[in-house]
């Protein structure tokens, strides 16, 4: 009889252990997996993150904006021309006015290039009505030129400029709508130091 119990006992042990056994089993196949699950989700993450931001070689498109007379339009000559895209906080306007000169000064063909202004009006205390204003004068000022508003961060959005606040973003867009360059700027310094790699990527853009 006690034996029987202690074999009993002993045939319960066993079974415990091999219980815990697969549960350990279990645990380390449920662990894995959480692991590999966690690693593909960290991967996606990371993988969106890199296709929402703006970077050489991104394919872009057209944004709707509105211009000076608070009409809804797209940004213009995708596929058509190269061109330098200027993203202003109008608290910064000028930062990049040396690079502008130097390009105006260079007279690239109008019939492959432009040069486009868009006024980031939601990082700025200046009133959208007063910006419009200015625009205005600069269209008078130089016809055919270029400006558009971004009222709502509807183009830093869309192209994953970040945080615009401050800065003046020059993107350079071949005809095959990729970006060539891209570059935040926070002083006139900046600017002039760029003039050389702009230039440059211009040019071999209008030799294809």
């Amino acid at each position: 009889m006690r034996l029987t119990t202690v074999g009993k006992k002993a045939t319960i042990a066993v079974t415990q252990m091999a219980n815990n056994e697969q549960l350990r089993l279990v645990s380390r196949k449920t662990f894995m997996k959480m692991m590999v699950c966690l690693s593909a989700l960290f991967f996606s993450f990371f993988v969106v993150q890199a296709q929402q931001t703006a970077a050489v070689g991104k394919v872009v498109s057209s944004v709707k904006l509105i211009d000076s007379k608070n009409n809804p339009k797209d940004i213009p000559f995708f596929g058509e021309k190269v061109i330098v895209l200027f993203y202003n906080d109008p608290d910064v306007k000028d930062v990049n006015d040396p690079l502008s000169e130097a390009l105006k000064a260079k007279n690239f063909s109008k019939e492959k290039y432009v040069g486009i202004g868009i006024a980031n009006c939601k990082d700025t205390w200046t009133p959208n009505s007063a910006i419009r204003m200015m625009v205005r004068k600069k269209e008078k000022q130089f016809p055919g030129t270029v400006i558009l508003l971004d009222e709502d961060l509807s183009l830093a959005k869309a192209w994953g400029l970040g945080n615009c606040d401050g800065t003046s973003v020059v993107v350079v867009i071949g005809k095959d709508s990729k970006i060539k360059f891209v570059k935040k700027i926070k002083t006139q310094e900046e600017s002039k130091l760029l003039i050389p790699t702009v230039v440059k990527i211009i040019q071999d853009e209008l030799a294809k």
